[in-house]
């Protein structure tokens, strides 16, 4: 086989390049932006009906189909979570806050999900679906506090890393007044005393909605440059949702605090 990406872990791939996994994110993939993808790997033999469908439209696309040994494809993806599924692929655009802000212009009503310390790919992942699900115009995080777009995140969003506008940047608290500055509110998710209820809470329509870590929450010097500190009230006997539920419930008070 003469493939020069076979054997190269996703680490070593070419600058902005990215592997992608799973059956979700391919299928999105194709559907969005097929001309991104470089090649698929894929450890199936003898596929179902489904995978063989995945295949023929890489086919039509003229997108060359690698077959690897599954512990191979273990290894390039840094998961055994793949589904038998991979693909070297374009990286995703990625915004600063000011081209942000330069794409949603004068809107009215814009929505923004912030993620700080996020260091779980599942629960980044997880929060990519919920910010896309909810219509979110954006999700920002921290390139260098919390977990990248990596091929678990991508997996887990279920196709919603290739939807979502993603913004980038190297300072949240840099951000968050950047954001400030551009007429968004900023709303933190924080439980402590001064915090406001969530569900009687007003949003204002253009709003940064900044979500933490379950262990050590949301940095100091945010909380300090955030507009409103929120919380959600746990009305039964656990005391926490895990972060991307509580991003849910967050989205939700949004949607309906400006009548969906």
């Amino acid at each position: 086989m003469n493939d020069p990406y076979h054997h190269r872990s996703s680490s070593r791939l070419p600058p902005r390049d990215q592997m992608i996994m799973g059956l979700h994110a391919l299928t999105e993939l194709l559907r969005h932006a097929p001309q991104r993808i470089l090649r698929v790997y894929t450890s199936v033999k003898e596929a179902r009906e489904r995978k063989h469908s995945l295949l023929r439209e890489c086919e039509q696309w003229n997108i060359p189909v690698v077959s690897i040994s599954e512990t191979e494809l273990s290894r390039m993806c840094g998961s055994d979570s793949h589904q038998s599924f991979a693909a070297h692929v374009k990286g995703r655009e990625f915004l600063d806050v000011k081209e942000f802000l330069q794409k949603v212009g004068d809107w009215e009503q814009s929505l923004v999900l912030l993620c700080d310390e996020i260091f779980d790919p599942q629960n980044f992942g997880a929060l990519l679906r919920c910010a896309e699900c909810f219509g979110a115009d954006g999700l920002a995080w921290s390139k260098n506090r919390g977990s990248d777009l990596t091929p678990v995140a991508a997996k887990a969003s279920c196709g919603a890393s290739e939807w979502m506008t993603l913004i980038r940047v190297s300072n949240l608290a840099e951000a968050v007044t950047q954001f400030q500055k551009g007429g968004y509110e900023v709303v933190a998710s924080v439980l402590k005393p001064g915090s406001q209820n969530a569900f009687h809470f007003h949003f204002k329509p253009k709003t940064v909605l900044v979500v933490g870590s379950e262990g050590e929450g949301i940095q100091p010097l945010i909380q300090k440059r955030a507009d409103h500190l929120v919380y959600l009230p746990m009305l039964g006997k656990i005391e926490s949702l895990n972060v991307a539920q509580a991003a849910t419930a967050l989205l939700t008070c949004y949607r309906l605090s400006l009548k969906l």
